[in-house]
């Protein structure tokens, strides 16, 4: 009885093992497939790295700078923040800075804030709007809510933190308006990766007497 089970033993033996090296490779795909979904998952945006300073801002679409005459807080860095597993492809970003809360200009237009440049490289006229109130007979005014919409390329590594250098600009045309509150500018982020979508938020705080509105 032993003989028997020592001359079939090998052979068992022989087949458990190439039966399991055909496998291997099978489990292997099925785990690394579910990676490539959950690095987009894990992935943040945020509007970061705000300084505070008597900032030399650009006119939109002119070589215009404006100087602050007051201290004006605006964001400097989009940071994305990723989880588990690299994520590297083009997005679909949308900037959008609203009007601010709580200041009412019914006749006459203020300047507001567009973006100026994104990871160094300025935006095209093409890629911004900037819309203001309007109304019969007055025509435009107010402050105007702008939008930047471009597909640029998103790569952060596994685990991974990226700042991207964003500057914001002045849009719009002033009519000389005074504003004697404090502007409060809500921005957001929208970055579309196709399968998912992430936002975020941040604001530009622009002080009574900048003289940049």
């Amino acid at each position: 009885m032993s003989e028997e089970l020592n001359v079939s033993n090998p052979t068992s033996r022989r087949a458990v093992v190439k039966g399991a090296a055909w496998s291997v490779p099978v489990i292997a795909a099925a785990v690394a497939a579910p990676a490539a979904v959950a690095s987009v998952n894990n992935l943040s945006v945020a509007l970061t790295n705000p300084s505070t300073s008597l900032l030399s801002l650009h006119l939109l679409d002119s070589v215009s700078l404006i100087t602050a005459q007051a201290l004006v807080t605006v964001p400097n860095d989009v940071t994305y923040t990723n989880g588990a597993g690299a994520v590297s492809q083009n997005a679909t970003i949308t900037v959008t800075v609203a009007r601010p809360g709580g200041i009412n200009i019914p006749v006459g237009r203020a300047r507001g804030f567009g973006v100026y440049s994104y990871d160094g490289v300025a935006t095209p006229s093409a890629e911004r709007t900037v819309t203001y109130q309007s109304a019969p007979i007055i025509g435009q005014f107010g402050m105007p809510t702008t939008t930047w919409t471009g597909v640029r390329p998103v790569t952060v590594n596994s685990n991974g933190t990226v700042n991207v250098p964003i500057e914001f600009g002045l849009a719009g045309v002033s009519t000389g308006v005074s504003i004697s509150l404090l502007a409060s500018f809500p921005i957001t982020i929208t970055v579309d990766l196709g399968t998912r979508t992430i936002t975020g938020s941040g604001s530009i705080s622009v002080p009574v007497g900048a003289g940049i509105l």
